[in-house]
């Protein structure tokens, strides 16, 4: 089996037995404090991926949220898993959730998998073959009128409300709406499919974003460091994500460049 094939099988079962999973009330831990969480859930599912991948590639690495990097020291392919992308969602909705997987070789993108699981709504991307949300293709917006952009964020407080973000408020001002998933796979694909047309996630890992990356930039859409610097692959790093090359361009020259403190 190929590693797509084998990813798209896996998170398909993770999103089944996530859609009939319930939380019992010593099922969540606090990490950083209350608002950063974790569940039983989020840890059997990225030991049921890591497992399925390593059982059929064992010399392939991973990196996920939830354990260690696994796999060889010097590998040639990676694979960067979150088992949920969004677990306050699953916590409280029980929706707005995801499981996101994505595919690298020598510092090249394979593919990327992310899966709306409550919606069953799977966005996939190959690299050279187009973006895809179930068998239905899909571009970005191409907007970039500054008013006429939909901007989304997966936590309003900390990109607008906290101290230095008047630049970003002032974004957030000139556009014309700001909603917020609170999933930044899911948010990058919004703007994949058109559903928006810019994504800032200032606090961001490579197991939240290098999934939805590769589906953005099938799309048609373009992605970078909040900076204006190329996106790194296995750091954790402020994302600008924009439905073009040019509206992403035109809001790094507009309202500056975010250099993120440390995480």
């Amino acid at each position: 089996m190929e590693r797509f094939e084998l990813a798209v099988a896996l998170v398909r079962q993770a999103g089944a037995a996530l859609r009939q999973a319930r939380l019992e009330a010593d099922a969540v831990r606090c990490k950083t404090g209350h608002q950063d969480l974790v569940t039983v859930w989020d840890k059997k599912t990225e030991q049921f991926l890591r497992q399925g991948i390593l059982n059929e590639f064992p010399a392939d690495a991973i990196m996920g949220e939830e354990f260690p990097a696994a796999g060889d020291a010097s590998p040639e392919t990676v694979w960067y898993i979150d088992p949920i992308d969004g677990t306050t969602n699953f916590i409280n909705q029980h929706r707005n959730y995801a499981v996101s997987v994505g595919c690298w070789q020598r510092g090249e993108p394979l593919f990327g998998l992310v899966l709306d699981v409550e919606n069953d709504r799977l966005y996939h991307a190959r690299a050279g073959q187009g973006a895809w949300c179930g068998e239905r293709r899909i571009e970005t917006s191409r907007r970039k009128n500054i008013p006429e952009l939909l901007l989304f964020t997966p936590d309003v407080i900390r990109t607008f409300l906290e101290p230095g973000r008047d630049e970003l408020l002032r974004l957030a001002r000139d556009v014309r709406a700001v909603r917020s998933i609170g999933s930044v796979a899911l948010e990058i694909c919004a703007v994949a499919c058109g559903e928006a047309d810019l994504c800032v996630a200032l606090r961001s890992c490579p197991w939240d974003h290098n999934a939805a990356r590769v589906i953005l930039t099938e799309a048609g859409g373009a992605v970078a460091a909040a900076s204006g610097k190329p996106l790194p692959l296995n750091e954790p790093c402020a994302v600008l994500a924009a439905g073009s090359t040019e509206a992403l361009e035109l809001v790094l020259e507009r309202y500056g460049r975010y250099e993120a403190p440390q995480q």
